[in-house]
């Protein structure tokens, strides 16, 4: 069976302030890699590892423990995986946000979160849902899905610059329709846990995906 699933970041969390007895908020612009891996069960070749990469730039505003990150996807890359190709319009995601807290008594931070969606169009065209695009060597076309992605990581920061660290994504998703009977046979509700990495890098203020993605992206997760 096919399955395309959306294990990209999108955490809502609340807003730094800036109260008077409050620490002072710095901010800067940084862009981002996450690429992460898991397994999934694929027809005749059995299971097949799983990767995708997250590219992404971001306003990052720091006040005491708290870095608040507000980022847009600028790519979104899956791996192929026996043969199938999922392609994602990064534009068409909606923008994130992304909390760490210090760890008290340790130098590193923390966050968690969980975000859903269901048959609303959240990438407004006129389905419900998100749209995925599905190659495979059966059949392609498009399908509308659901998504709730659970999240946690763990980030470390050199010198109080941009974090890097480490991340496991659950993602269980609904398909809520598909293009043409074969892929509609084909497909099927899926569950997927991955693990992975990321890493920030700063930037200047003015740059954007398309410059970055121009240039070569700036920063690669290990």
């Amino acid at each position: 069976m096919l399955s395309a699933t959306l294990s990209v970041v999108l955490l809502g969390s609340p807003v730094i302030s800036s109260g008077a007895d409050e620490a002072p908020i710095t901010t800067e612009h940084w862009a981002g890699h996450q690429v992460t891996f898991g397994t999934r069960e694929v027809p005749v070749l059995g299971t097949l590892e799983t990767r995708l990469d997250t590219y992404v730039i971001a306003r990052v505003r720091r006040q005491g423990g708290t870095i608040q990150i507000d980022q847009r996807a600028c790519k979104v890359d899956y791996g192929d995986v026996g043969g199938v190709k999922v392609y994602v319009d990064a534009n068409a995601l909606p923008d994130s946000r992304i909390v760490f807290e210090q760890v008290e008594g340790t130098p590193h931070y923390s966050m968690s979160g969980t975000v859903n969606w269901g048959e609303e169009d959240i990438d407004e065209d006129g389905n419900p849902g998100m749209r995925v695009y599905v190659d495979a060597p059966i059949c392609a076309g498009n399908l509308h899905v659901t998504n709730k992605t659970t999240t946690s990581a763990r980030a470390f920061s050199d010198d109080g610059g941009p974090l890097f660290g480490e991340v496991t994504i659950s993602v269980r998703q609904r398909i809520l329709g598909a293009e043409g009977r074969c892929l509609a046979a084909m497909s099927e509700d899926s569950y997927e846990r991955s693990k992975g990495s990321f890493r920030y890098t700063k930037i200047k203020a003015n740059e954007t995906c398309k410059s970055l993605l121009d240039a070569g992206w700036p920063v690669k997760a290990k």
